[in-house]
């Protein structure tokens, strides 16, 4: 049963990753007429995005800002509230509280991102409007405001795994010297869940940065360079959402959009094996 089981694991291990690598082939096919208008550097860093001029231009260096100010602004305003969050449930809250609070936290994992975006736009594009005479709410701040709440659940669940991952003798070694619970939890434990906290971080900047839906109701969808957190912009998720039905199948156009989503998908999966990294970092560590 155990070799079975084993075998089973292997092979759904097999299939994921040959459906990635067809993923990724897929999209290097499909954008690769635009490998030969355009170098891999240009592509990046070009802030001009008109595929349909002549030259033609083919630039996501603006939509990769704005998908960096998302993406970063949501970590600041997340981390510093999940990882109190964490060390509350792995170390001072009850159990019974943390019953409660963990299938909280996990069904909001679940909640579409359509959602999000929807009680964004109605409260927070209209408070913006209302409370500082804006003409509109939308900006690259109200994105990371949605994409925080979007992310708390990955980074409060990883951290909090990482703090009770820290074997039992430190805590029992320092409660006998006497010192107090929170001078363990911040002294102690936390120095020794670090890579853990890092690997939590990576994971919710790899998911803040693929967002696309609240990131497209929300961020206002202008193609200029943002100069502040309180611009608008247009995140290459978004890009992407928004002109892939337009475009005419075999067109420059559409296979630029097929190249930013491929930068897109290795910039995500270059995330995730970092994540991966220090997971097994942190897992040596402990052995």
């Amino acid at each position: 049963m155990r070799e079975k089981t084993g075998i089973l694991c292997l092979l759904v291990a097999g299939c994921s990753t040959v459906l990635l690598l067809a993923v990724i082939v897929f999209m290097a096919l499909e954008s690769w007429p635009v490998w030969s208008v355009v170098s891999p550097r240009d592509f990046i860093l070009g802030t001009n995005w008109n595929p349909l001029a002549e030259p033609i231009q083919l630039g996501i260096g603006t939509m990769l800002v704005s998908t960096l100010w998302t993406a970063l602004g949501a970590l600041m305003l997340a981390v510093p509230i999940g990882l109190c969050c964490a060390i509350f449930l792995a170390e001072f809250a009850p159990p019974w509280m943390t019953n409660i609070l963990r299938p909280v936290l996990n069904l909001l994992t679940g909640i579409p991102s359509v959602v999000y975006g929807f009680l964004g736009a109605t409260v927070l594009v209209k408070f913006f409007e209302v409370n500082f005479a804006m003409a509109s709410g939308e900006s690259l701040f109200c994105a990371s405001l949605v994409l925080t709440i979007m992310v708390l659940p990955y980074i409060i669940s990883t951290s909090e795994s990482a703090l009770r991952a820290v074997p039992a003798a430190y805590r029992q070694a320092s409660l006998a010297l006497g010192v107090s619970k929170p001078y363990l939890t911040l002294r102690v434990l936390l120095p020794l869940a670090k890579k853990g906290i890092l690997g939590a971080v990576i994971l919710g900047f790899g998911r803040a940065a693929g967002e696309t839906m609240a990131v497209l109701m929300l961020a206002g969808n202008t193609m200029v360079l943002p100069t502040s957190w309180f611009s608008k912009g247009e995140p290459l998720p978004a890009l992407i959402a928004l002109e892939l039905g337009t475009s005419v199948v075999g067109s420059y156009h559409y296979q630029g959009l097929y190249a930013a989503g491929l930068v897109l998908l290795l910039f995500v999966l270059l995330i995730n094996l970092l994540l991966a990294l220090f997971r097994r970092e942190r897992r040596s560590g402990v052995n």
